[in-house]
């Protein structure tokens, strides 16, 4: 059976260490652009790989907890209202206070409106979403139209998975409705843009019900090897500078990454401190990714030479301090999600305990 049980195979800490890439990368690409060293495009790479964790974890989830019948959209959507807020709405407030400070002491920096309306849209997710009440990006957070883009698809997909399942079918119509205009925004192939990221979304969502599938057979690691180091080198052939989240590059990419979890899921290799070395890089990810373009702007509006010491420094205070950010915020986002649900009379419940003994009574 597919696992990502850290004590049975590298899957777990290799979709961690995917994470930590992903969110360097995005990271020093941007202390690379704004830094004046030119321009690069790893960024956008960056942003793909976490929609690629993204839409495969989310079917895992949504798989996993939905075999207990207690299991619906309403705890679903309050899981990821959490994740996400728990770190996003301080992250969008110290944004704001750190634009605030720099305009009293006269420092201007060119960035997106910081006006009441544009603040207020995107604390709750409508940057750019397409329909009237659309919002830009707030201030220095021109990075975060992709959190309020996978917002959108959370609640969209989820409510169709439980719609399919028949579950709260009136309430999962209603939800669809109202988060399903970002998605399908995304899910166009405009040359030049990321309107393809739903499509790659759904890719890797797709992409875990045929590992799930695949698991039912023991993997041949020589073949799976293999299929990594072509598929990967035909991603970066086709790869585009410029045009990096074009649609016809997708399958690659997915295919690569189908591959490295068909490997990892045959083997465990990977050391404990190493592991978790990995897991604590990828769990501040997510933190690095709000804030980093902030901060990393605040230090360029200050150090105006343009020397590698200058981006050194960025990149390295950027970790620290959304390391620091995490631990103040996002990583309490299980118990924002047990709060909220106690308040709505839904007390936590360990779904993973009640899935397995579900399995138990029905194989007995």
């Amino acid at each position: 059976m597919f696992s990502l049980d850290p004590a049975k195979n590298d899957t777990s800490v290799s979709l961690d260490l995917l994470r930590a890439v992903a969110a360097q990368m995005v990271c020093v690409g941007h202390a690379f652009n704004f830094g004046g060293f030119g321009t690069t495009y790893i960024p956008t790479d960056g942003v793909l790989l976490f929609f690629v964790l993204s839409g495969f974890l989310i079917a895992y989830t949504l798989d996993f907890k939905s075999a207990s019948t207690g299991y619906g959209i309403v705890e679903f959507g309050i899981e990821r209202f959490a994740r996400i807020y728990t770190a996003y709405l301080p992250a969008i407030l110290l944004i704001g206070l750190v634009t605030v400070l720099l305009r009293w002491y006269g420092i201007e920096i060119k960035a997106d409106p910081t006006n009441l309306k544009t603040f207020i849209g995107n604390i709750f997710m409508q940057q750019n979403v397409p329909c009237c009440l659309s919002v830009s990006t707030f201030g220095t957070a021109g990075q975060l139209t992709s959190v309020a883009l996978e917002f959108h698809i959370y609640f969209f997909v989820g409510a169709l998975y439980f719609l399919v399942r028949g579950r709260n079918v009136v309430l999962c119509c209603v939800v669809a409705a109202m988060f399903a205009f970002m998605p399908l925004a995304y899910f166009s192939n405009l040359p030049g843009t990321d309107r393809a990221l739903f499509a790659l979304w759904l890719l890797a969502f797709a992409s875990y019900f045929v590992v799930k599938a695949l698991a039912e057979h023991k993997a041949n690691v020589g073949f799976w090897c293999l299929a990594l180091i072509v598929t990967l080198a035909t991603w970066l052939i086709q790869r585009t500078p410029g045009d990096d989240a074009n649609l016809r590059q997708y399958p690659m990419l997915i295919l690569s990454f189908v591959s490295l979890v068909q490997i990892t899921q045959a083997i465990r290799i990977v050391p404990r401190r190493l592991a978790s070395f990995i897991k604590v890089v990828a769990d501040y990810s997510f933190s690095l990714f709000l804030i980093h373009l902030t901060i990393q702007r605040v230090i360029f509006s200050f150090w105006t030479d343009a020397t590698v010491s200058r981006l050194l420094v960025a990149v390295v205070v950027a970790n620290v301090l959304a390391f620091v950010f995490s631990l103040l915020f996002e990583r309490h986002y299980h118990r924002v999600a047990n709060a909220i649900k106690t308040l709505l009379g839904r007390p936590a419940r360990n779904w993973r305990s009640e899935v397995t003994a579900n399995a138990s009574a029905g194989a007995s």
